[in-house]
């Protein structure tokens, strides 16, 4: 995000329900059982690949398309859960320990 990026696509094999305020993060399941766990909290499921229901190509037009919607103004599964402000933290007011 300082970097100048407006949207965020995070991969997880252990499942994060990270949010990145103020840029949307697209979270990426790289496994089905993580997906599956914790669906709810998860935007795709690149495991389908290793599980052989899809291909890698079908994924990644996946991902593409899903990185238009939300350019577009399509809201990621942490937005909708309103996650991401405490991971944001330009400064820290304060003694910090």
């Amino acid at each position: 995000m300082a970097g100048g990026a407006t949207v965020v696509v995070f991969t997880t094999g252990r499942g994060s329900v990270l949010g990145c305020k103020p840029s949307p993060s697209i979270k990426v399941a790289t496994n089905t059982e993580t997906f599956e766990r914790m669906r709810e909290d998860m935007d795709l499921n690149a495991g389908r690949i290793v599980d052989g229901t899809a291909t890698l190509e079908e994924v990644g037009r996946e991902i593409f398309e899903t990185i238009l919607a939300v350019a577009s103004g399509k809201q990621t599964v942490s937005e909708e859960l309103d996650l991401g402000a405490d991971e944001f933290v330009p400064w820290q007011a304060g003694t910090v320990t």
